[in-house]
């Protein structure tokens, strides 16, 4: 007896690829499917089962279309695997294998009989021209793996955010903890930073519990086994190691984005990163004795720091129900963060003066940078003012203290008063906040007219970070080299210039403050949109986060996905008949992919608009 149809009762309407071949392969996926009872959720639900694709599996409409043959010419993986979820035997999946392979081969056949290539002539060079091509490829390729990397970095980093949130929510709750016996239920309704329930309380004390366990059971074995300790460390030892506020075994910051500028800004940042950015002191094995033991003296160091202000959270609880309080308020900082970018933005006005970088601020602008953070966070984090001091945090008054660069100027009246420190800089792309006590003996010796004074190496070192060295939210013309800036910037209309940097910053992310700053007008994003009609006939392909078609796209062609209200623009050309591995997006039913540096400029076709 014949398997009842798969639908609800619809016909099946009979394949119209162009091709024969074709045709007949997606007859014959459908009796595999039909066969086994399956729908195109249910091979897409054992599809994402089994681990297919390792995260590239296609989305379920984009299944749909492939399997009623729309660019499935390029997709023999995809054939395999749906014949090997369909077919339980592995000799018939074998056999069918071999059939669709074939059927796929006769229909780039077709095609290369029907599109005969134009003879090209041999260079006279020798071949040195495609080998320049060969090069050309390959860089593409690398860039669009980079742009991959860095998004997958970015995505680690929010993660690792959060969790130095949960440890540092950890070692407060342990600070503020109460000797056994005591009353927990008193405890649990006095904090303002308390738990949502005692469970969830308890739990947290739980793993701090083992937390600590764990702790003490690898400082334990790191004494019995010294010598191998010791090749460890110097193992994985940094180029340029030094002691930091955080153990060495906080998670790693992402790379970087790649830059060329050659501006003294960035060349100060270049400097100044080897400073910003270092791991934990580690014994080299084969330094002298000397050397090791300056070298352990200085992982001890950093370990009486952290004990030190484990002591200062204990002996401190109003510091401690602020820090708690903060972290909760912001686990991965992603809000403070586009609070000080969304303060820089509106101190350049892009828009009016076509500004981009906090370098070009006037000395007047920097000093309302300040002024600027302090509302937007007061608004976006909804603290209460203080009566003395700026804001309300879990109950206790705190200060708030800004800065373009690393250091702070108290006042006197604030000496003994909390104080949270920000800090930012644009050229680095990082920002940091932390928490104060603020003391005489943290201070340097001389203060200025108004008698404030700026911290001194041993108050520096007593801020509790509470995020540290994070990434501002990225903007491409801060990455791009001068002489690119100054090439989009010479055209003399918005809508020039907006073109002008979707032709050259290509797979590069374009956020709304870029394009506010290279139309300097206010409807940047109705620009965007006008470009992205316009740059389709030269091939160039402009995607947008918010839209699920244009992620979807960017999937297809193993491309990063923009994040919401972030451009981002790739040139694309017909992908070859031959098969060599690139993902491809089919429109108007022909797979295109990414175009290398030799291939033509060929205009989209209008499905790419929509």
């Amino acid at each position: 007896m014949a398997p009842p149809p798969l639908g609800s009762g619809r016909p099946v309407v009979p394949p119209s690829t162009g091709s024969e071949p074709m045709d007949a392969l997606v007859l014959l996926l459908l009796d595999i499917r039909t066969q086994a009872r399956l729908s195109v959720e249910d091979v897409h639900e054992l599809l994402k089962n089994g681990g297919h694709f390792k995260g590239q599996l296609p989305a379920r409409s984009t299944l749909y279309r492939k399997l009623s043959g729309v660019g499935l010419k390029n997709e023999r993986r995809l054939v395999e695997a749906v014949i090997g979820v369909c077919v339980p035997d592995d000799r018939r999946t074998k056999a069918l294998r071999d059939q669709a392979n074939s059927l796929l081969r006769q229909a780039w056949s077709e095609d290369a009989e029907a599109e005969a290539p134009e003879p090209v002539m041999a260079p006279d060079d020798g071949g040195s021209m495609a080998e320049l091509v060969r090069v050309q490829r390959e860089l593409i390729n690398v860039q669009a793996q980079l742009a991959a990397a860095l998004q997958t970095a970015a995505e680690a980093e929010k993660e690792s955010a959060q969790s130095r949130a949960l440890v540092t929510m950890l070692l407060v709750f342990g600070a503020l903890g109460r000797p056994e016996g005591s009353d927990t239920s008193t405890r649990t309704s006095e904090g303002p930073f308390r738990a949502d329930s005692e469970m969830a309380q308890t739990e947290l004390q739980a793993q701090l519990t083992t937390a600590k366990a764990e702790r003490d059971e690898t400082n334990r074995a790191a004494q019995r086994r010294p010598a191998e300790t010791e090749d460890l460390l110097a193992a994985h030892a940094p180029d340029s190691a030094g002691p930091t506020d955080f153990p060495s075994s906080a998670p790693a910051g992402p790379p970087e984005w790649p830059t060329t500028r050659t501006d003294p800004v960035d060349r100060i940042a270049l400097d100044e990163a080897p400073t910003r950015r270092t791991g934990r002191v580690a014994p080299n094995a084969t330094a002298a004795p000397v050397e090791r033991e300056a070298q352990h003296g200085a992982v001890s160091s950093l370990e009486r720091q952290t004990h030190e202000r484990v002591r200062t959270l204990e002996q401190d609880p109003e510091l401690a129900e602020v820090m708690a309080e903060m972290v909760r308020l912001d686990p991965d900082g992603s809000r403070m963060g586009s609070v000080i970018d969304g303060a820089g933005r509106h101190l350049l006005d892009p828009v009016h003066t076509g500004r981009y970088l906090w370098s070009q601020l006037t000395k007047v602008e920097r000093v309302g940078f300040g002024a600027a953070v302090h509302q937007r966070m007061q608004r976006e984090l909804g603290l209460a003012d203080g009566l003395l001091l700026d804001f309300t945090v879990a109950g206790h008054e705190v200060d708030v203290k800004f800065s373009l660069g690393n250091n702070w100027n108290f006042a006197p009246e604030l000496q003994g008063g909390l104080c949270l420190v920000v800090r930012a800089d644009d050229a680095s792309g990082l920002w940091s906040i932390g928490l104060l006590r603020v003391r005489s003996e943290l201070m340097r010796a001389g203060s200025n007219r108004d008698g404030k004074r700026g911290l001194s190496a041993q108050g520096r070192n007593a801020i509790h970070w509470i995020a540290h060295d994070l990434r501002l939210p990225d903007h491409a013309l801060r990455r791009l080299p001068v002489d690119v800036v100054n090439a989009i910037f010479a055209k003399t209309s918005g809508q020039a210039r907006i073109e002008e940097l979707f032709l050259r910053a290509q797979l590069t992310p374009v956020t709304t403050a870029d394009l506010s700053a290279v139309t300097m007008q206010a409807d940047g994003v109705k620009r965007a949109r006008e470009a992205r009609r316009r740059l389709a006939e030269q091939g160039v392909l402009v995607l947008n986060g918010t839209r699920p078609l244009d992620i979807e796209r960017a999937l297809g062609l193993g491309l990063p996905v923009p994040a919401p209200s972030t451009w981002v623009s790739v040139r694309l050309a017909p992908a070859p008949p031959q098969q060599d591995g690139s993902p491809t997006i089919a429109l108007n039913g022909n797979p295109w992919c990414v175009a290398r540096p030799g291939d033509p400029k060929v205009a989209l076709p209008a499905a790419a608009l929509t």
